[in-house]
């Protein structure tokens, strides 16, 4: 801190000394690195922002943007405002936190509505809440399917009256919106309609219409004829049957060409004809069942004077009977026609004109497997199809959005470069002004004043001492030492060369 504080001030003791122009170079690149440096600091360091909800009605969304401003989370908004983007590494906590606030109500109210208190409603009013509450809980229930995006209920009961002739019928109105890519099977329909119609009293699943964002009827499927629902059946079997075909077929093209490189097409004729036949068979063999005898003697006689008799013999027969019921399948399949197109070999992957189509003997066998995995039978009575050719797939969507991506991935790659870049220009540009800086103190400030030439020779003079000078002086010292500790010993050690040379 010492060292700062004095650089500081060093700093502007030379800032004092430079002359305008000086002044102003130094003042310019110093605020451009400055903010240079804090650019780009920021600019590396912005935050990824994701989403944290979506398809928001505006009144969810105000009410999540007051609890984020409450908590101090950054957010953006974006779709118009319905959907609400948070920094990264944030979105599941604030989901939880959101959902366990209860502020995404889908832009309805339910059971809560009755939380605060009635006091003075009239009961008008109490009946007018309690529908809006019961048509918001049944929203938020259909809104719970996995498909279901966002579901509007509207309920109409009409007045009870005194007489049963003139009492009208209790019905219900949905409007759903799905999901993309996502519909509606007939039993999730007539899910949605039962859920309703039992949550209402008086309401019968009849007398609920639903229908899409798209303006589609979907109630038509539960309130058809018996006649239309039995074709609808037979039309969903057939299409799913094909579906599988279709399935298994490309299965077998992806592992064996790669994926994208085969267009699979499957129809299946079927026969819904159901027939139902009685057969009896009777075995020529026949097994006794029963036998009879019976005996009379008559009240004639005959010439020998003797009465006549008779004997009858009664014998009953099983015969042996077989009876035979058949009934045929419900929707036999009478014929199955497969097509598929095959794309052939790109031998440069980069150029799509390079195109070497697929041999014979690849068509042939790729026939077969065809055959193999649905279970073609061309032979009498179906005489199945199967047709397998080649064919150049046209590849320009694809290669605009392979080119697309990878111009993405370079932009992305070069704002990297970019930014390191900027960044170490920024520190040079930091480095050379403290440089300047530092140069402009070495030359401005005091210098320390020539030794004079006394100093100069004497220290001339003691580097050339010799060792014997050295000796000397060691001598000299060890003297001086003894002199401090025995001064008496020395002073007669004086005296007596003082008297010797004297004489």
């Amino acid at each position: 801190m010492e060292f700062f504080i004095q650089f500081l001030k060093q700093a502007g003791s030379v800032f004092t000394k430079l002359d305008s122009k000086q002044k102003v170079v130094v003042m310019l690149i110093s605020v451009f690195s400055v903010l240079l440096i804090v650019y780009l600091m920021a600019w590396t360091s912005d935050k990824q922002y994701v989403v944290l909800q979506s398809n928001l009605q505006p009144l969810d969304a105000q009410k999540i943007i007051e609890y984020l401003q409450e908590q101090g989370v950054e957010y953006r908004l974006e779709t118009e405002g319905t959907a609400i983007l948070v920094p990264e590494g944030m979105e599941m906590e604030l989901r939880l936190e959101v959902a366990a606030n209860g502020l995404i109500t889908g832009g309805v109210v339910g059971y809560e509505l009755f939380d605060r208190s009635n006091i003075g409603m009239t009961d008008f009013i109490q009946k007018v809440n309690f529908k809006r509450a019961l048509e918001g809980e049944l929203s938020r229930t259909i809104r719970a399917l996995d498909m279901v995006d966002m579901a509007q209920v509207r309920i109409v009961v009409p007045r009870t009256s005194v007489f049963t002739q003139d009492q009208k019928q209790t019905t219900a109105a949905v409007l759903l919106t799905l999901k993309p890519g996502q519909t509606l099977t007939p039993e999730q329909i007539t899910t949605i309609a039962r859920l309703v119609a039992y949550s209402v009293e008086g309401l019968s699943p009849a007398n609920v219409q639903i229908s899409d964002s798209m303006g589609s009827d979907l109630s038509r499927i539960i309130n058809k004829d018996p006649l239309m629902a039995a074709k609808s059946e037979q039309l969903r079997v057939q299409s799913t049957i094909e579906l599988d075909y279709k399935t298994r077929i490309e299965s077998t093209m992806s592992e064996a060409l790669g994926p994208g490189n085969a267009i699979v097409n499957v129809s299946v004729e079927m026969d819904f004809t159901q027939m139902t036949s009685t057969s009896k068979t009777y075995d020529p063999i026949t097994i006794v069942r029963s036998e009879e005898s019976e005996s009379s003697v008559g009240g004639v006689r005959d010439s020998v004077g003797q009465a006549s008799s008779t004997d009858r013999t009664i014998t009953n027969n099983e015969m042996n009977e077989t009876i035979t019921n058949i009934r045929d399948d419900y929707g036999k399949i009478k014929r199955i026609t497969v097509s598929v197109l095959v794309n052939g070999r790109y031998i440069d992957p980069t150029d799509p004109t390079i195109y070497s189509p697929r041999l014979d003997t690849e068509l042939a066998a790729l026939r077969v497997s065809v055959i193999n995995a649905v279970g073609i039978n061309e032979a009498a009575p179906r005489f199945d199809q199967v047709s397998v050719a080649d064919y150049q797939f046209d590849r320009t969507v694809f290669n605009d959005e392979a080119g697309r991506f990878r111009a993405q991935e370079q932009s992305e790659l070069l704002q990297n470069i970019l930014k390191w870049v900027l960044m170490a220009v920024a520190g040079f540009l930091f480095v050379i002004v403290l440089r300047s800086v530092f140069r402009s103190l070495d030359l401005l400030l005091p210098k320390p004043k020539p030794k004079p030439a006394i100093d100069i020779e004497a220290e001339a003079i003691e580097e050339e001492i010799s060792a014997e000078a050295q000796r000397r002086g060691q001598m000299l010292e060890q003297v001086s030492r003894f002199t401090k500790e025995k001064p008496a010993n020395v002073a007669s050690l004086l005296n007596t060369w003082l008297i010797e040379e004297k004489t």
